[in-house]
């Protein structure tokens, strides 16, 4: 391998110190349905942990959003950061070294949502305390955002009011696109072909390597993640196309997989993206609006909003966003895509829980976290409408209190090709969401009862899968070999044996 792999002993003595150290959140969970008092007549301090890079001014909008709760709940709120490159394998160290903050932004799946709950990280959070400490929260969720924060009768997350349907879209420099003899690029396979073409012209066409890649790639053949499975849900996916195909695939043991992994290689090797990828810290943007990249990966929002900066600074690149799988059916987003998490260990979870109704209910709050400062880096259009002005606030994850009540829309009056292009393809991607659900959509893994093996699986991960999906390996078929022994021997066989038991008692309850 291109990757040095880390040696099971060492991963397993980590592991040992990682269960341990998450005991103590374990036993404190046992009390962790109390304590949410509604008092603010002390001054504190609260700490919150957001995944992402922190924007620049943030300290400025931040500090007028303290003004406001320093009036409304006699408290302050600090801010510290993971970032995209570090989150993986920082985020459960917060639990388990005992760091002390209050609330942390999570997901289902892709952040780490099932997997500290398993570990007994969150607090739980009794609806009667939701009732007192956020009531307007409670006003406005709908029942099936409680039911998808809810695991083993207990809540462990303040979703957010939101959902959308967000399949991954490609943002692509129509200039490279025009140099390289491409009209159009709307498939899997034509995006790998332009992807090498790229390389060939010396050119890189992603510098995110094959973990934005990889997304997209089970997304265009109609598969799902497995919430809480391990890596962000990627080991284990399930056909979402077909309603009566239950089947689990551990990718390990997927010949599709491998085949993936094989086209990864093809392009690594070509030069599709750099070779020390897997090191990246930056941001997913980076590449392109960098000058270095033919194209991002994300969702259409995302896209847009660095398609359009990137085409105002440099009018001759012609970005725009393709959607290369359009023969897919699409899926609405869950509410607990997005929310904030309470540490077990705050001293001070009440409190906590009035702040987060703050910035989903408080209309300037929401505006701040959002759009920046009012004046300085957005104008209000009427109620509901906003215009950027020269100067925006790049805002980095406000997800976890979105709510779609009060959240303000763009307005564009001259809106641009990137802006008509977003446009169809949100109403294109509505207009084919599917008509049945699958019943593994409502699944998610409890992995509390296999802890110790779920968590010498995700230690061991990071020394092959992410290594394959870039195509960073010399040999395919021999890394996956070493691959499965390795999830062998750290108990992937009892976590999927265990999935299974649950899935099929899932499925069952739901007369499938």
């Amino acid at each position: 391998m291109k990757k040095i792999i880390i040696k099971m002993g060492t991963l397993l003595c980590g592991v040992v110190m990682f269960v341990c150290g998450f005991s103590a959140c374990s036993k404190a969970s046992a009390g962790g349905s109390s304590g949410f008092s509604n008092d603010t007549s002390n001054h504190v301090e609260l700490t919150m942990y957001l995944v992402g890079d922190k924007p620049a001014e943030f300290d400025d909008v931040y500090a007028k959003i303290n003004e406001i709760l320093e009036q409304k709940l006699n408290c302050s709120l600090k801010v510290d950061w993971l970032s995209w490159g570090e989150h993986s394998t920082k985020y459960s160290l917060l639990f388990s070294s005992g760091e002390p903050f209050d609330l942390i932004f999570t997901a289902t799946s892709w952040c780490h949502f099932e997997q500290t709950v398993g570990l007994g990280g969150f607090k739980t959070i009794p609806e009667e305390a939701i009732k007192n400490c956020a009531p307007g929260i409670y006003s406005v969720m709908p029942k099936i955002a409680w039911e998808q924060a809810t695991v083993d009768g207990n809540i462990y997350m303040i979703p957010a009011n939101f959902i959308e349907v967000t399949p991954d879209v490609v943002a692509i420099r129509g200039d490279w696109m025009k140099n390289l003899g491409y009209d159009d690029i709307n498939s899997w396979d034509s995006l790998s072909s332009f992807f090498v073409d790229c390389a060939k012209s010396g050119r890189y066409g992603t510098t995110n390597g094959g973990d934005s890649f990889f997304w997209l790639w089970f997304e265009s053949k109609g598969y799902d993640v497995v919430s809480g499975a391990p890596q962000e849900g990627t080991l284990v996916l399930y056909n979402q196309e077909d309603p009566n195909d239950i089947r689990l695939r551990y990718v390990v043991d997927w010949e599709e997989f491998a085949d993936y992994c094989r086209t990864a290689k093809k392009l690594a090797d070509a030069g599709a993206w750099p070779d020390d990828v897997l090191n990246a810290t930056g941001d997913r943007q980076d590449g392109l609006l960098s000058g270095r990249a033919a194209s991002m990966i994300w969702n259409t929002d995302s896209c847009a909003t660095y398609a359009n900066q990137a085409n105002k600074e440099h009018p001759d690149w012609d970005i725009n966003i393709y959607n290369i799988m359009p023969n897919v059916h699409y899926t609405a987003t869950k509410y607990i895509n997005g929310g904030i998490g309470i540490n077990v260990a705050s001293k001070n979870p009440g409190r906590a829980l009035m702040v987060i109704n703050e910035f989903a209910t408080n209309q300037e709050i929401q505006d701040l976290a959002q759009l920046g400062i009012r004046g300085k880096h957005w104008e209000a259009v009427g109620d509901k409408e906003y215009t950027l002005t020269d100067t925006p606030y790049n805002a980095s994850n406000y997800w976890g209190w979105r709510n779609k009540e009060i959240m303000r829309s763009e307005h564009k009056g001259n809106p641009s090709a990137v802006d008509q292009r977003k446009k169809e393809l949100d109403d294109y991607f509505l207009s084919h969401v599917k008509s049945v659900d699958h019943v593994l959509d409502g699944f998610r893994f409890d992995s509390s009862k296999v802890s110790t093996q779920y968590a010498a699986v995700e230690a061991a991960l990071g020394s092959y899968l992410l290594p394959l999906r870039s195509g960073l390996v010399d040999d395919v078929d021999k890394t996956l070999a070493e691959f499965r022994d390795a999830m062998n021997a750290a108990g992937m066989k009892d976590v999927m044996a265990e999935m299974q038991r649950q899935v099929d008692e899932f499925v069952a309850a739901k007369g499938k």
